[in-house]
């Protein structure tokens, strides 16, 4: 008998965080669909609102000439008020400070917080349970993102509290561009120059903001990769210990039953009963088979726990010397799942031409990422091929991802993945690595895995990524990077 409680848990964790992310890119990218500082708070209200099931969601500013709240947009249950408009404040009301100060609100029952100016405000409005959370934007406004409940107290989770994080998160990148924007297009009336620097600024932006969420993003999988890896180890190493002794053990006790059985050729009756009824012949021949089995499940499982860990790379966030191969077969392990057969078309063939490369000074869990972009990306473009291709075709001919590695010169190292899908037209080619451009349709990917790949060789490696394709003959990647960076 085996305990998963903790493995399960922890997929159900792996699972959720996912469901969670694949939200949040979702509704970032409705949100910077629009420099439009309307749409980008409608969006944002509206989108928490059916996210948490709140009886209201509300965004609002705060003006300090005169001091008043100005509540600007809201999404809220049918059958409750309204509380759209501008309401004066004393400066000095705990709301007003809180914000100033950039706190949060976070309270599960009004009626639990002590006496006080908050207290009697928030029962004033008829709050029974709100998470409040500040905002302020590079120009200096203040205001905040709220969810309320107005029926009965709740008891907010620590994933709503995530969501919603996140979602201000995301405002305020949003805002930000918005008013950078704004910014620039008044410039232009006034300078051309002034306006090109201005634009270059708003693109500069967005893209250090976009690493720095992907990044974070990033960060957080691979520690709960790494966790994960760690958890399956511990009682995988357990089991694998002890199946040499169970295999001695095992020996020992049919070697014991042999000599019984030589030197007591005749034994009782009930003896000869008991070993035809559990099949005794069989037995002593299938038991070593079945640990055998065994021990190659567990070699499997080790394998794939060492592959999870090199991929993730925790341990190992400085630059250092690495073997690329590793990497590779590293995430080519991760992506098995997508790689074997299934009813639809046989097992994807991975051609693999390893020249013989010496240890290169690289950021390993950053350049692993790079492997698993452009080779989901990859099984991506053929998956969509695939589907022109009847299941017979599929049958007949097996997709194929092409890999090679050389010494480009005596300071340069060359990795080559290739892969025989449809092919990128040279429109879309031009711009691969540009942030947010995505072919993919909403919820199946933010657009940035490419423009992060590119930053990585390029900016953090001082290489070079090529991006080589056609229309109907695939599409082939070239990574250059020096020995040492």
């Amino acid at each position: 008998i085996e305990d998963i409680n903790d493995r399960k848990l922890a997929e159900a964790k792996l699972r959720e965080r996912m469901h969670q992310e694949a939200l949040i890119n979702h509704l970032g990218t409705q949100i910077r669909n629009s420099l439009e500082l309307d749409t980008i708070l409608q969006t944002a209200v509206q989108a928490v609102y059916g996210l948490l099931d709140v009886d209201y969601c509300i965004s609002a500013w705060y003006s300090s000439k005169p001091s008043s709240w100005h509540i600007y947009k809201e999404a809220k249950r049918d059958f409750l008020p309204s509380f759209l408009g501008v309401y004066p404040v004393d400066p000095q009301e705990p709301t007003v400070q809180i914000v100033q100060n950039q706190e949060i609100i976070f309270v599960k029952d009004v009626l639990n917080l002590p006496e006080g100016e908050l207290r009697q405000a928030l029962l004033s409005n008829g709050y029974q349970a709100l998470i409040s959370l500040p905002i302020k934007t590079q120009s200096g406004k203040l205001g905040f993102l709220s969810v309320i409940q107005c029926q009965q107290p709740h008891q907010w989770s620590e994933g709503e509290m995530e969501l919603l994080t996140a979602v201000r998160d995301q405002l305020i990148i949003a805002i930000n561009q918005g008013e950078l924007y704004s910014q620039s297009q008044a410039a232009t009336f006034k300078a051309e120059h002034q306006a090109q620097e201005l634009e270059q600024a708003l693109q500069e932006l967005g893209s250090t903001q976009a690493r720095m969420i992907q990044t974070e993003k990033m960060s957080s999988l691979g520690q709960l990769v790494a966790g994960v890896a760690h958890e399956i180890n511990n009682p995988v190493n357990f089991i694998y210990g002890n199946l040499s002794y169970v295999n001695e053990y095992t020996n020992n006790l049919l070697h014991l039953l042999e000599l019984y059985q030589q030197f007591y050729p005749q034994p009782a009756t009930a003896i000869v009963d008991e070993a035809e009824e559990i099949d005794l012949e069989f037995l002593m021949e299938d038991l070593p088979k079945m640990i055998n089995s065994m021990k190659m499940g567990a070699d499997r499982i080790k394998t794939i726990v060492a592959s999870l860990r090199n991929f993730s790379r925790m341990d190992e966030a400085e630059i250092k010397d690495v073997d690329i191969h590793e990497g590779i077969e590293s995430t080519l392990m991760i992506l098995q799942s997508r790689i074997k057969a299934t009813s639809d078309r046989p097992e994807v063939v991975i051609a693999k031409n390893y020249g013989e490369l010496p240890l290169v000074d690289c950021y390993a869990g950053q350049l692993n990422q790079v492997f698993m972009n452009i080779l989901s990306n990859a099984l991506d473009a053929m998956e969509e091929a695939d589907q022109k291709r009847t299941k017979e075709e599929r049958q007949a001919r097996s997709n194929t991802i092409y890999i090679s590695t050389e010494l480009g010169s005596s300071t340069q190292v060359k990795i080559r993945i290739k892969d025989d899908g449809i092919g990128i037209p040279e429109k879309v080619r031009q711009r691969i690595f540009d942030p947010f451009f995505t072919t993919k349709s909403v919820g199946k990917g933010t657009g940035m895995g490419l423009a992060i790949s590119y930053q990585i060789i390029v900016d953090r490696h001082n290489g070079t990524l090529e991006c080589i394709s056609q229309p109907g003959q695939g599409t082939e990647f070239v990574i250059q990077i020096p020995l040492s960076s």
